[in-house]
């Protein structure tokens, strides 16, 4: 009996252990079956299908188009879903879509047609039946936003609600804000004197835990934007909560949230298609450069993008950047996505912690506390002192904070990691064993 529960505790400790050293990085899904170029496209994670559903968009020849796709996550078979009799909406891109866990079906608004035209039109797809049913027709009236496209808005399953911000409309670009009641098929608008600036090609996320709608960045009338604002759901008021320090402006990104204030953004197009990634903590409000390791989806924008929670995984679509993209890529545990605070607690003074395990084989961990807000960088060097890799390059707030390292490419031997910040500046060894 004793010897069991001893096993019972090493296995548990292993358990941890492993999700202790659990590393985030990208990888390519080997996908099968057909499924065209898109860009533009919208995205909704089925999880009663456990699949990820890519809706209208434009393809290679840039035309709009109203097909749908399932990407079975099980298997990762792309797949052409049928839509079945009765009408479907017109071909459309930069629309937006959501999935409503109630009715088990997606909803669309919005979006850009053959010839420029624009759409105000609400649709619910069921995937039970396959069908589309039509929650509000398409048309310019009082009481209801302008047709537009290049918006961006979410969705609360338990309200049944939809809100919306801004966009590009007849009239040019708008800084209104709307909701939409699926229930009792109404709009209303929820305006107020301060808000963010007009817009459009913009990305929001639904801070569902914290109540809140997240905007950020776009494209305005004078270029692109590089700001980020926060919604009160329950007020519809808004907080500017841009930092000084941000990511390089940009549109056509790919965005995606995580409990507990976390937006992650991949990618986009600024003076040309991006891959790079950052986080954005809202509890601070701080962003993050993401360093993402050797392998890296190709600059894109216009892709999609999801985050299914229960996986603990991002996973992108499609897009354009030197050619037109049709590959999936995946980045698993995205919740430990960069430096993660430890404490709050302002410490005395700087200092850099000793790595553990170590010897290590092949990830391991370090501490480090900042004493004053500044920028902070941390890399690693091998033993003839060249910098291999760059762990985090950010400011950063006064606390405690830990990062990891996955040493699985480089061989067996001793190596050094580094902290350097305006103020302070150490070196420690560590030793990699295989």
């Amino acid at each position: 009996m004793r010897k069991l529960k001893l096993l019972i505790l090493q296995v548990a400790f292993a358990v941890v252990l492993l999700n202790t050293l659990a590393i985030s990085q990208w990888s390519k899904l080997n996908t099968t079956g057909n499924i065209e170029h898109l860009k533009n496209a919208s995205v909704i994670y089925d999880p009663s299908g456990n699949r990820m559903i890519v809706y209208g968009g434009r393809n290679a020849a840039g035309e709009p188009t109203n097909n749908m796709y399932s990407l079975n996550l099980n298997s990762n078979v792309w797949s052409i879903v049928t839509q079945i009799g009765g009408p479907i909406p017109s071909p459309r891109y930069t629309h937006n879509a959501y999935y409503d866990i109630n009715s088990n079906s997606m909803i669309i608004w919005s979006g850009q047609g053959i010839g420029g035209s624009l759409f105000n039109d609400v649709w619910k797809f069921s995937f039970a039946s396959n069908t589309w049913s039509i929650l509000w027709e398409d048309g310019n009236i009082t009481n209801a936003p302008v047709r537009r496209y290049g918006t961006a808005s979410i969705y609360e399953p338990v309200s049944g609600k939809v809100t919306s911000f801004a966009g590009f409309t007849s009239g040019g670009r708008f800084d209104d804000t709307w909701t939409f009641d699926v229930n009792s098929r109404t709009w209303q608008d929820k305006t107020i004197s301060l808000r963010p600036p007009k817009r459009c090609l913009h990305a929001a996320v639904y801070a569902n835990d914290l109540g809140k709608m997240v905007i950020y960045a776009g494209q305005d009338d004078n270029g692109l934007r590089d700001d980020i604002w926060e919604c009160q759901l329950s007020s519809y008021t808004w907080n500017n909560i841009t930092p000084a320090v941000k990511p390089p402006a940009r549109f056509w990104n790919s965005t995606i949230y995580y409990n507990g204030g976390n937006i992650i953004i991949f990618g986009g197009l600024s003076t040309g298609a991006r891959n790079d990634m950052w986080k954005f903590r809202m509890g601070s409000n701080l962003w993050e450069f993401i360093v993402q390791g050797a392998v890296v989806p190709p600059a894109r924008w216009g892709h999609t993008g999801i985050y299914i929670p229960e996986q603990d995984r991002m996973i992108i679509f499609g897009g354009e950047g030197d050619s037109l993209y049709k590959d999936t890529w995946q980045y698993n545990n995205v919740s430990v996505i960069g430096i993660e605070p430890i404490s709050s607690e302002v410490p005395n003074d700087f200092s850099l912690g000793q790595n553990y395990p170590n010897p290590f084989n092949p990830v391991t961990n370090f501490e480090f506390r900042i004493a004053d807000f500044g920028f902070v960088r941390i890399s690693v060097y091998d033993i003839t002192g060249k910098e291999i890799e760059v762990l985090a390059e950010s400011e950063m707030k006064p606390g405690t904070y830990k990062v990891s390292w996955d040493a699985k490419d480089h061989p067996s031997g001793v190596y050094y990691y580094k902290m350097s910040s305006r103020s302070f500046t150490e070196t420690k060894k560590m030793v990699l064993v295989r």
